[in-house]
């Protein structure tokens, strides 16, 4: 079998940059920019804050300090779809400047990796989900060096999932499935308990 190529770092993270930036720029004028804390480091990645400034970000605030001031009519959160205590913080920082503030405020909410139904529920028991534009960035993977991927995630094993393929007696061949993307990865049955994982190596334990 020949040997797996690899996956080009620099494409993933000029495409999370792009989107990102796309995202941004839909959002006319200056904003500022709430984002989830654990999402922070895997955007400063790929992303400079002079960047960001550049696509009219004024202020950066965590979402976990709920610290939001009015001083900005856009409004931009950034956090994971999946997390049922990010989504109500979203809502009530929404409610609380909609409450306090003199300011019509525009908001969007740009989920990581996606949109979800617990997502849409909770804003939408808030009450807030008619009054925000929402998006999706698909954040899967963030790359950490040019040979080593980092998962977006704080548990990623719901949605990561191993399939095997029998290839010979004592090989399986796996598939690492995230989103749409596929890396195959040929090991011996031997080294099931390494947990190592780069963009050429791939070893789960069962």
């Amino acid at each position: 079998m020949a040997p797996h190529p690899g996956i080009d770092t620099d494409s993933i993270k000029e495409k999370a940059r792009k989107d990102l930036l796309d995202l941004l720029e839909g959002v006319r004028g200056k904003k500022n920019l709430v984002i989830e804390q654990s999402l922070a480091g895997p955007v400063g990645l790929f992303v400079k804050f002079s960047t960001l400034q550049d696509y009219g970000v004024d202020k950066v605030f965590f979402l976990e300090n709920d610290n939001l001031d009015n001083s900005q009519k856009n409004v931009v959160f950034l956090a994971s779809g999946e997390k049922a205590n990010q989504c109500i913080a979203i809502a009530g920082q929404i409610k609380r400047l909609q409450q306090n503030s003199s300011i019509e405020h525009e908001f969007s909410v740009i989920w990581v990796p996606r949109r979800t139904l617990v997502s849409n529920k909770l804003l939408e028991e808030a009450g807030v989900l008619g009054d925000i534009s929402v998006e999706e960035l698909p954040l899967h993977f963030v790359p950490v060096d040019q040979d080593v991927l980092s998962l977006a995630y704080d548990d990623p094993f719901g949605d990561l999932y191993l399939v095997r393929k029998s290839v010979q007696p004592d090989f399986d061949l796996l598939f690492l499935t995230i989103g749409s993307e596929k890396i195959p990865h040929r090991y011996s049955l031997q080294h099931k308990r390494s947990c190592r994982y780069n963009t050429s190596t791939a070893f789960f334990p069962e």
